[in-house]
């Protein structure tokens, strides 16, 4: 080996030198150190955050159940998201009673979903906020940098749909984030069983006839 057998290279992306490689190496794009780490932070940017709006209902917990599959597959960090109705204290003692028992209620559904997470190995964060819930699930989202939304259908029971409308349909059509809808029927992620061809039965030759009636059609027996 000499002198020729080698050229110098430089990062394809920034031009920073680099050193001295054979004449037959394999290397086609070379990359100084800061180059790959920058290009190893743009392949591996995907679904990091996933939010989680939560209640009490049994499609709260299909939605959860599809959220934490979708966290392990991915790799992704999972946000459990509350809001409470933004009330006016004031100096009404009852006001004040309502609001109390609204965090009491909100601290114990994260506290469910949380423990719940736990027990399918997944850690999660929560936020409790106040305001209209379906604005605030736009809002957090944008604020924490959530790349997926998962909710159920709908958060309002039928009569509160009925009147002011669906939640999930709020933020589907207003979010800029994507958003992931979950049904309450939905099929669980990760149970489907995939299908298995049987095979196929060997069908009887000479259309069901007996073996000694075909040797007697044939003349081979009298």
């Amino acid at each position: 080996m000499n002198l020729y057998d080698k050229k110098q290279v430089k990062c394809s992306i920034c031009g920073a030198f680099l050193g001295e490689i054979l004449n037959n190496s394999s290397i086609l794009f070379p990359l100084c150190g800061a180059c790959t780490k920058a290009e190893k932070k743009i392949s591996r940017k995907g679904i990091d955050k996933i939010l989680v709006p939560i209640d009490d209902t049994k499609k709260s917990q299909r939605t959860l159940d599809v959220a934490i599959y979708l966290t392990k597959y991915l790799g992704s960090s999972l946000v459990l998201f509350k809001v409470m109705p933004n009330m006016a204290t004031g100096e009404f003692s009852f006001i004040k009673d309502a609001m109390k028992e609204l965090r009491q209620n909100a601290e114990k559904s994260i506290k469910t979903a949380k423990n719940y997470c736990e027990d399918k190995n997944v850690v999660a964060k929560h936020l409790v906020v106040k305001g209209d819930e379906a604005e605030e699930i736009i809002k957090t989202a944008i604020k924490y940098k959530i790349d997926l939304i998962v909710m159920g259908s709908s958060g309002k029971n039928a009569l509160k749909e009925l009147i002011f409308g669906s939640v999930s349909n709020y933020v589907m059509h207003n979010s800029n984030i994507p958003v992931m809808i979950v049904k309450e029927k939905s099929v669980k992620l990760g149970t489907r069983k995939p299908k298995v061809n049987k095979p196929k039965k060997l069908r009887r030759q000479g259309g069901g006839v007996s073996l000694s009636k075909m040797k007697q059609k044939a003349g081979m027996e009298n």
